[in-house]
């Protein structure tokens, strides 16, 4: 994973860094300080462009508007941070909190400091933090993070990338291949995608909608139905988006389910005009003719880069944000059937 100004400007990053400078001035707020790890890569990928493979770290974003990002790593890796990185600072170091500490020490008095998700930070980190700023009151980030974050969308050509990848690899399963087993599909699917960028890929099947129309994670051989369906979550410079269909399987032709297609070419076209989850709902069922069993939608949440923001046993479901993925199950005289696709 590289940077390219191309897809990621760096006037963007910088920009999003003031408004986060800008908003902690208003509050009085010295610092705002964003962990970072596996799990949780969105809110500090969306401000720096970073995503921590093997680690984690801390984004330091002070009221003046310097940014630092620490990472708990080996000094060989650090060009390769700094490379990818649109921050001014790169620190490595064991204790990425007493790093982050010691960096704000040293920057202005630091009397108050923000934490975002304070919740998932190790416990290690806190501690650091505390010891090295012993003086400064820590709190929670507030919802006035959460409704920067909500403006914090992946560039158009990073979400075209991600989208392209994804509708490559549904169309890789209709090719023409024989797949003599599930396995043998989700392996080639996995290549596919990471030969065109995607630095996670995760392909769970339903491998016979018939029996069990949920998907998962094979364990041992597997074969494939007449009926099976594929869901496909993957990530690129950061973006993190789920897609999915049902196929149908005839010796060695397999298509995309001709109820699946519509509802997906449907859903697409009425995300472009409204975002309001019942009008998509009802635009998958007109046009395919099959019934909307339940849904989910996902989107980036408090630093998570796919978390449920709304589903079927949800009362009221509002609009449904941008770059969010709504997936479905369908039924059609009595097939069960499933769809994910980001809006």
């Amino acid at each position: 994973m590289d940077w390219d100004e191309a897809e990621w400007p760096d006037a963007l990053l910088r920009g999003r860094v003031a408004q986060v400078a800008a908003a902690c001035a208003a509050r009085d707020v010295d610092a705002l300080l964003l962990y970072t790890g596996f799990t949780r890569p969105a809110q500090v990928s969306a401000l720096a462009h970073f995503v921590p493979f093997w680690s984690q770290a801390l984004l330091a974003i002070t009221r003046s508007g310097e940014s630092m990002l620490t990472m708990a790593t080996t000094g060989r890796t650090v060009q390769w941070i700094r490379s990818v990185s649109r921050v001014d600072e790169v620190i490595v170091g064991p204790e990425i909190g007493a790093s982050a500490g010691q960096w704000l020490a040293g920057r202005e008095r630091v009397r108050r400091v923000a934490l975002a998700a304070p919740d998932d930070w190790p416990q290690s980190a806190h501690a650091g933090l505390c010891r090295t700023l012993p003086e400064a009151e820590l709190e929670a980030a507030g919802p006035w993070l959460a409704a920067l974050e909500s403006s914090f969308e992946p560039p158009p050509r990073v979400l075209q990338t991600a989208n392209a990848i994804a509708d490559s690899a549904m169309a890789l399963v209709c090719s023409g291949a024989v797949w003599s087993s599930a396995n043998e599909l989700v392996a080639a699917l996995d290549g596919h995608c990471r030969a065109l960028g995607a630095e996670e890929v995760s392909v769970h099947l339903a491998p016979d909608l018939s029996h069990v129309p949920t998907p998962h994670r094979l364990e041992g051989p597997t074969e494939l139905g007449s009926r099976f369906g594929v869901r496909l979550t993957l990530a690129y410079k950061g973006h993190w988006l789920r897609a999915g269909t049902s196929f149908s399987a005839m010796g060695a032709t397999v298509a995309e389910h001709p109820a699946c297609a519509e509802a997906r070419r449907a859903l697409r076209d009425a995300a472009a005009c409204s975002r309001r989850i019942h009008a998509l709902l009802e635009a998958m069922e007109l046009a395919s003719g099959a019934r909307v069993v339940d849904w989910h939608l996902e989107s980036r949440r408090d630093g998570l880069p796919l978390a449920s923001v709304s589903a079927g046993d949800h009362e009221g479901a509002a609009d449904a944000p941008g770059s969010s993925t709504l997936s479905a199950r369908l039924a059609l005289d009595g097939l069960p059937l499933i769809l994910s696709t980001p809006l």
